[in-house]
């Protein structure tokens, strides 16, 4: 039996033991002082009396009812027996003659006196006490008998009592036997002292329901549960967290308090989720232990206790829940620093977001997995947006490696991978008053189309000459088309042909993204958020070539016919502009403890953390688009002149290429926005991950600069 089970029991013994006015008188309890169920008071008025007289008065002692001393019942005269009759509710004051001289007797109002003479019992009437019994002659005296007047009934369960007042024997039951060891019982007049322990075991005679038993002296447990031994232990608190020196302070047989902790062992050592998690039945997972503790209601404290063995799991920590490893479950629950208790979580081994209350993780193996997931981070314990603080002591944690940032996305090539298209020819012209002459269009384009081609010359009906043909469009960077040809004086002379189209200018080449920050990036949601390289911009698109001009028409007069000149040729579509190449995302980083808007406190741990992972490499440009060739002129008729030709379109630029990203940071304490101390901690890291290469193009872009390291880093 632990002290803590002892103790409603040595409460009590100690009050009827300290409060017995006489040998076998029953005594009350003393009002709550001592178990904590006193009323609320502020004077001796604020007190209720209990109406048992020989309890004494109730008073108010430090906001709290308590017993005063019971009535001594004192009436000055040495030689009576001074005592308070429980079952009367009076003092009684009785004679005794042993403790007067040989030769004199004790008299209540005077004290010892010189007894009577007499010859016969007749001859003595009596000193006036009832409770003394009646007096005889003895040698010559008149004397009452030493022991009194007989009132035992043969019970040793009862309180035996002769009351002066009513001249009568009271035979009142012991209303404690079932606890009181000075008269341990059922009732059943079996009631005894209880034995006294042994000498230097710290112990004291108690009684159970009846039974008389040992229990702790006060300030003392029974750690080893043996009561065989004694009670060794010497109490020094009644609260005790688990604390690094391992110190039973509360003497219940372990670092910590039995009745607020739940606990945590493998199943090889009885773990079972279906426990209840108490010391002899503990559950298996922390998981289900922590379940166990938040669930708890009326403790002032909730705490998890971890036997030492493997925990694959990643723990989630929560508000008010404590957790406390290396204990030997196989050895009662034993506390020590080589007792490893060991969790092995995934990329985040032990979190915590939104605590509110303080709560300490203590004397833990914490180790976390390489992260796998692109540009993600590993940490041994993240905690995020927590007003609680969390203590981290006497803790190993080790982080393992951040993953690669994904590449940058490569830019595309000017028109969707397609050039310009060329020019239509132009048309060719034709002969009678009646003949139309139709323009031609340019290449297409999806950024730029080429210039349409301009239209042949004709003379009019009424007309004594040929007419010029129509300049070709120009369109983007084309030149203008080509002018018509002038008309003739005579039918035999020619016309001029059309100008040829000028060429698009071609497209300018885009710029290579900047260089990536080779400062850490920042946090999102309590993880870390990797800073990127920059994209490259796109080519600009080249300009359509320009239509090419119109031929001149041939003159219309009596026998010569009204000739068009040729249509001149389209010009070629643009190339487009070729798209940058997206920037190489952050390499994740390693972190053996990871805090952001928190509150956090390190205390003799030794942290480490991985290496950080490699920068994605920067996306190349995208090449520009070719132009399109300009479309031949169309030939005139008879006397009109022919077309010229469309300009060809301009080149695309080709994209800049993107940024390498930034190789992932490697800390062992990383904190942003965090209140934090830290006293006695080893700190080691890794190094930071590699930059990621730039992407090429017309303009290659820098690679990402190598990630960031050291043993702490905050901001």
């Amino acid at each position: 039996m632990s002290h803590r089970q002892w103790s409603p029991i040595l409460t009590t013994f100690l009050l009827v033991w300290g409060c017995a006015t006489g040998e076998g008188t029953p005594a009350r309890d003393g009002g709550g002082g001592m178990d904590g169920g006193a009323p609320e008071c502020r004077s001796d008025d604020d007190c209720p009396d209990d109406g048992v007289f020989c309890n004494g008065a109730e008073v108010c002692r430090e906001g709290a009812c308590v017993s005063a001393d019971p009535p001594t019942c004192n009436d000055g005269i040495g030689c009576t027996r001074d005592e308070c009759l429980v079952s009367a509710d009076e003092c009684q004051n009785t004679p005794e003659n042993s403790a007067c001289p040989e030769g004199t007797v004790c008299y209540p109002s005077r004290g010892c006196a010189v007894a009577p003479p007499c010859e016969f019992d007749s001859d003595c009437s009596g000193d006036g006490n009832f409770c003394n019994g009646d007096e005889v002659c003895v040698e010559g005296s008149c004397l009452s008998p030493m022991a009194g007047r007989g009132c035992d009934d043969g019970d040793s369960c009862t309180v035996d009592e002769c009351v002066e007042s009513s001249e009568s024997c009271a035979n009142t039951p012991y209303e404690d036997f079932l606890t009181n060891p000075m008269h341990c019982g059922t009732g059943a007049n079996d009631c005894v002292p209880c034995a006294e322990p042994p000498a230097g075991s710290n112990q004291v005679a108690v009684c159970e329901d009846g039974a008389c038993g040992l229990a702790c002296a006060e300030g003392f447990g029974d750690a080893d549960g043996d009561p065989a031994n004694g009670c060794e232990c010497t109490v020094m608190s009644e609260d005790d967290p688990p604390d690094a020196m391992f110190v039973d302070a509360d003497c219940d047989g372990i670092d910590g308090e039995v009745e607020v902790g739940v606990f945590v062992a493998p199943p090889s050592l009885g773990g079972n989720d279906a426990n209840d998690g108490a010391r002899e039945r503990p559950v298996a997972t922390l998981a289900r232990g922590i379940d166990i503790a938040r669930a708890a209601v009326g403790r002032r404290r909730r705490e998890v206790y971890v036997a030492a063995g493997r925990y694959d799991e990643s723990v989630e920590l929560v508000d008010g829940v404590s957790l406390y490893g290396g204990y030997l479950a196989a050895d009662d629950w034993r506390r020590g620093g080589s007792f490893l208790s060991e969790i092995r979580g995934g990329s985040t081994a032990v979190a915590g977001t939104a605590l509110t209350q303080d709560i300490e993780v203590q004397l833990f193996t914490i180790t976390a997995t390489d992260a796998t997931g692109s540009g993600e981070s590993s940490y041994g314990v993240r905690v995020h947006n927590s007003t609680g603080l969390l203590t981290l002591s006497l803790n190993t944690i080790t982080a393992g490696d951040g993953a690669p940032g994904a590449p940058g996305s490569d830019g595309t090539r000017g028109g969707d991978g397609s050039d310009g298209r060329p020019g239509h020819p132009g048309c060719d012209g034709c002969s009678g008053n009646s003949c139309v002459g139709t323009a031609c269009d340019g290449g297409g384009s999806s950024c730029a189309p080429g210039g349409e081609g301009g239209r042949g010359g004709h003379s009019s009906s009424s007309g004594d000459s040929g007419s010029p043909g129509t300049r070709g469009s120009a369109t983007g960077n084309g030149g203008a088309g080509g002018r018509g040809g002038n008309a003739a004086g005579v039918c035999f002379d020619r016309s001029e042909a059309g100008g040829g189209g000028v060429g698009g200018g071609d497209g300018a080449d885009g710029t290579a993204g900047p260089a990536a920050s080779a400062a850490p990036g920042g946090a999102m949601a309590g993880r870390y958020l990797p800073s990127a390289g920059n994209p490259g911009t796109s080519g600009t698109d080249g300009g359509g070539g320009g239509g090419g001009g119109g031929g001149g028409g041939g003159r219309s007069t009596g026998f010569c016919n009204s000739d068009r000149g040729g249509g001149g040729g389209g010009g070629g579509g643009a190339g487009c502009g070729g798209t940058g190449g997206g920037g190489g995302n952050g390499g994740g980083g390693s972190f053996g403890v990871f805090a952001s808007s928190a509150r956090l406190s390190l205390v003799d741990n030794t942290i480490t953390a991985g290496d950080g992972g490699a920068g994605g490499a920067g996306g190349a440009g995208g090449a520009g688009g070719g132009g399109g060739n300009g479309g031949s002129g169309g030939s005139g008729a008879d006397d009109a002149r022919g077309g010229g030709a469309g300009g060809p379109g301009g080149r695309g630029g080709g994209g800049g290429g993107g940024s390498g990203g930034p190789g992932g940071p490697a800390y062992g304490v990383f904190t942003l926005s965090t209140a934090s101390t830290s006293t006695g901690n080893t700190i080691s890291t890794g190094s930071g991950g590699t930059g990621g290469a730039g992407g090429g193009g017309p303009s290659p872009a820098p690679r990402g600069p190598d990630g960031a390291s050291g043993n702490t880093f905050s901001r």
